[in-house]
């Protein structure tokens, strides 16, 4: 077991660097992990100058400006879009998620409507008329009652579920002012000093954090680079177009909560497969008490899976063409772990660090790869 052990330190870590390389990227995720509420504001504002660099590279490069006048015109744009996000989109959404929280409490707390057809009554009648229309033998295998238990039991679970998440999870964060402000404030002003003194702080990480063997850097990062970057810019355009597209189709089909309904599409998009199939629910609920079983119903349906199915065939191809190289079950696995380590960002980021990993795992110096290497110049030379 000692000897086995001893092969494989030495196959993995022999090279220069590659220890003090490992140590780094451990205590990485324990800091991270461990010290998230002194380091959050770092770490976001770390993740925001990340997204917003290809922007000063661009007025660095191709406007001839300095790299201090880009950060500030950079940061300029991005707190103006931020506050006209802030002053005329979160409110609207917001005062949706409000009206559609006040509405589950008014169904939780009663089940009679004001033509005095009961509530549950009504669902399950609409749901057995659709059920007879079916070919035998469905109509003959559920009744009336079964199907009135059935939705007074979805209603309830569906009910007290989302208000548990509403009230327990989303208001404390929303509610929560002396963070929200704190992040308001400190984290731009990280992202404007990490813009605007990039190289110094690069150089300071090179010097201090990373290994002494350089060339264990330069082969990782251009690859992760790239990859990250890409798909980071890439997602956060995607979120924004498939937010506007929704919202306008819902809001043109008159169906209500059309902001929030939008946002939380759009949001989905961070989720691959998954996010999805949970958004269609609440859009699907939403249709149905609104409309019934009626033809604008048909109307919301058709319009929903045009979008979907160009999203899915023609947006996310164009745009994570070569970002996202990681098959169906790297991209779950990543969603599941890093999204139950850290929440919404670590789902956001699941991908960028699946293929962080990844490009790690297939470059990491090996002595069995330095071997056959030898062994093909080798070969050539004779």
């Amino acid at each position: 077991m000692v000897k086995l052990f001893k092969n494989w330190y030495q196959r993995h870590f022999s090279e220069p660097g590659t220890v003090e390389f490992a140590l780094v990227l451990i205590c990485a995720f324990l800091v991270v992990y461990y010290l998230m509420w002194l380091v959050g504001p770092l770490v976001v504002a770390l993740c925001i100058a990340y997204c917003l660099d290809w922007v000063v590279r661009f007025f660095t490069q191709k406007c001839k400006l300095k790299r201090m006048t880009g950060s500030i015109i950079t940061m300029v744009g991005f707190v103006g879009l931020a506050i006209g996000i802030l002053v005329f989109i979160a409110p609207k959404i917001l005062q949706q998620g409000n009206q559609l929280y006040l509405n589950l409490q008014k169904i939780s707390t009663s089940t009679a409507e004001a033509d005095g057809e009961d509530f549950d009554e009504k669902i399950a009648n609409r749901i057995s008329e659709f059920v007879v229309k079916l070919p035998e033998p469905i109509p003959a295998m559920v009744t009336e009652e079964q199907v009135k238990e059935m939705v007074v039991s979805a209603r309830s679970t569906i009910i007290a579920n989302t208000t548990d998440i509403i009230k327990n999870q989303i208001m404390p964060s929303v509610v929560n002012a002396m963070s929200f402000l704190m992040y308001l404030v400190i984290v731009p002003i990280f992202v404007f000093l990490m813009l605007a003194n990039k190289h110094v702080l690069k150089q300071r990480v090179r010097s201090y954090i990373l290994p002494n063997n350089q060339s264990l850097i330069h082969e990782f990062w251009p690859q992760i680079n790239s990859q990250i970057e890409g798909y980071i810019r890439g997602k956060i355009l995607h979120i924004i177009i498939i937010t506007i597209v929704n919202t306008l189709a819902f809001m043109c089909l008159g169906l209500n909560y059309a902001f929030l309904l939008g946002f939380g599409v759009g949001l989905s998009v961070v989720i691959p497969y998954v996010g999805a199939v949970i958004i269609t629910i609440p859009v699907a609920l939403v249709a149905i008490f609104q409309f019934g079983m009626s033809s604008m119903l048909i109307w919301v349906a058709v319009v929903y899976l045009i979008i979907q199915v160009l999203d899915s065939n023609v947006l996310t191809p164009a745009l994570f063409s070569k970002a996202m190289n990681l098959d169906a079950f790297s991209i779950l696995a990543a969603i599941f772990i890093f999204g139950g380590l850290w929440g919404f960002w670590g789902v956001f980021f699941s991908i960028p660090l699946a293929t962080f990993i990844r490009t790690i795992i297939v470059n990491w110096p090996n002595s069995d790869k330095k071997c056959v290497v030898i062994e093909n110049k080798s070969a050539k030379s004779e």
